[in-house]
C-alpha cells in the first residue's frame, strides 16, 4: 500500500483559510473590546480575502486585496461610523449624569465634602460614597437629595 501524499496546494489553500479565520476572529474580539472601529474594517477585508481563500485564489493576491479593501473601507467608512455611533451613544460616560437615583432623597452617614473628602450617604438602606459641589461640607444626619452620580459615587446637595 502507498502512503497518500497530501496534495501541497490543497495545504496552502487550507493554512490561507485558517489565517483568514483567525485574523477575522481577532478582529471580531478586538472590536467588541474596543468600539474604535478599525478592526471592523480590517476584518472586513479579512473576510473577502477568506471568501477568496475558499475560492482558491492564490495568497499574495488574496493578501494585497484584504490591504487594499481594508484601507479603503477604513478611510471611507470608519469617519461616517464614527460620527453615527457617537450621535447615538447618548450621555457622556465620562461624566457625571443623572441616573435612576437622581431626585432620591436620603440622610448623611459620613460627612460629605468634594471630591476630595469624600463621605457617605444613605440612600433607601443602601449606604452610598458621595460628594458634594456645595461649598461647605454636608454634616452628619443632614437631609440630602442626590442630583448626579458617576459610577458608584452620588453626588449631593443639602435638602
Amino acid at each position: 500500500m502507498k502512503a497518500a501524499r497530501a496534495n501541497p496546494d490543497h495545504i496552502l489553500r487550507v493554512m490561507a483559510i485558517a489565517f483568514w479565520l483567525v485574523i477575522l476572529v481577532v478582529c471580531v474580539v478586538a472590536e467588541v473590546h474596543t468600539n474604535a472601529f478599525i478592526a471592523l474594517f480590517i476584518g472586513f477585508g479579512a473576510a473577502i480575502a477568506l471568501v477568496l481563500a475558499f475560492s482558491g485564489v492564490a495568497f499574495a493576491l488574496q493578501a494585497i486585496l484584504w490591504l487594499i479593501i481594508s484601507g479603503v473601507s477604513l478611510a471611507a467608512l470608519r469617519p461616517f461610523a464614527v460620527r453615527n455611533f457617537h450621535r447615538h451613544l447618548g450621555t457622556d460616560l465620562s461624566r457625571p449624569a443623572k441616573s435612576a437615583l437622581t431626585n432620591l432623597k436620603g440622610m448623611v452617614e459620613v460627612t460629605v465634602g468634594d471630591e476630595n473628602h469624600p463621605g457617605r450617604v444613605k440612600i433607601q438602606g443602601e449606604s452610598w460614597k458621595a460628594v458634594t459641589d456645595w461649598m461647605e461640607p454636608i454634616p452628619v444626619g443632614a437631609a440630602i437629595v442626590v442630583r448626579k452620580s458617576y459610577g458608584t459615587t452620588l453626588w449631593v446637595e443639602p435638602n
